[in-house]
């Protein structure tokens, strides 16, 4: 009796850690986590779209991880952009080409992956090129090391 209820509790364990079907994962991996829309410029402009900090895409693939909420303007450039959720899953969707007026809007946290063969300028609502930031601090300490450095003659 001790046995059986042994073999019971092992089989149920077992049965517990199976792995769903193949197309129930296949649908748990894809997700819209992306909105992609056209923005008119007198629109953008109204709304303070253009005065928002930019970042350059270089030509080719470039990749970013962001949030919910996070919002991309294309100001220049032409390419495409695709997506895929935070843990690495399957795209989203086919590519989706984006261009000049291009607002495009992440719902969840996941992968953006953009391609411009030509390079392109992408506006953001905060300051995020913070390889940039590092620089432009760098660059007023020095200058004011300097200064502090040569005020005395």
């Amino acid at each position: 009796m001790r046995s059986s209820f042994l073999v019971f509790i092992a089989l149920r364990c077992a049965a517990a850690l199976q792995l769903p079907r193949a197309a129930a994962r296949a649908a748990a991996l894809v997700v819209k986590s992306v909105e992609v829309s056209y923005l008119e410029p007198d629109a953008a402009a109204e709304q303070g779209v253009r005065e928002w900090p930019f970042s350059s895409r270089p030509k080719g693939v470039s990749e970013e991880t962001v949030e919910a909420g996070a919002v991309r303007y294309v100001l220049k450039g032409e390419g495409e952009v695709e997506w895929s959720d935070y843990g690495g899953g399957a795209a989203g969707d086919a590519p989706v080409a984006v261009g000049p007026g291009s607002l495009v809007e992440a719902t969840d946290q996941c992968n953006v992956r953009w391609r411009f063969p030509e390079g392109a300028t992408i506006l953001t609502p905060t300051f995020e090129d913070y390889r940039l930031y590092g620089v432009v601090v760098a660059v007023l300490a020095a200058g004011f090391g300097y200064a502090l450095a040569n005020a005395g003659g």
